[in-house]
């Protein structure tokens, strides 16, 4: 028997990874990530069971890089309020999202529904912990007035924020201005 080549699945991810941000998703066969790696196909099942497990982990890959590259707990320490927080963390988010609009999704469509439906899957874990932080910055503001604490559940305004911010996100449009400018008529 002639030596084989041995390879960790992380390793065949982050062969995968720089590909896909080269070439796109589409570029995500199994028989060229082994190539890519320089192992056998049969080498790569060993560690991925298809090719929508291993686009899925790419997917994943890019929302964790993403959400690392934008430094919530910089955001929050420059923040002086919660609303603060929330403009410079929709921006960080929106400059993200724009980058996977053009290198990731512009062949989106070559992936198949289990892979969209574990890729949103992981971006929905990815953007939970986010949440948490508006939620954080919210309950700790303490430049919201009294009233507003002893009438409003700062939780659910946190919960209704986020829900805003990331669909404003998403769409890539200037929506979350006006609902900062309602919110702070309301709360400060």
């Amino acid at each position: 028997m002639g030596n084989r080549k041995a390879i960790t699945k992380e390793q065949i991810i982050d062969v995968a990874y720089e590909k896909a941000q080269r070439e796109g998703l589409s570029s995500l066969s199994v028989r060229a990530v082994a190539e890519a790696c320089g192992v056998a196909t049969g080498t790569m099942y060993n560690h991925i069971p298809d090719i929508a497990e291993l686009r899925t982990e790419v997917l994943r890959r890019f929302w964790r890089e993403a959400l690392s590259g934008a430094d919530l707990d910089q955001c929050a320490r420059e923040a002086g309020s919660a609303l603060d927080y929330c403009r410079k963390l929709t921006g960080t988010l929106a400059e993200s999202l724009r980058g996977f609009r053009s290198a990731w999704l512009r062949d989106a469509g070559v992936a198949d529904g289990r892979t969209r439906q574990r890729a949103a899957e992981a971006e929905r874990a990815c953007l939970q912990d986010i949440q948490l932080t508006v939620r954080h910055a919210f309950e700790r503001d303490a430049a919201i007035s009294e009233r507003a604490r002893a009438e409003i559940d700062m939780g659910k305004v946190a919960e209704f924020v986020w829900a805003a911010m990331l669909m404003g996100i998403k769409r890539d449009d200037s929506s979350c201005e006006t609902l900062f400018a309602l919110v702070e008529l309301a709360l400060y």
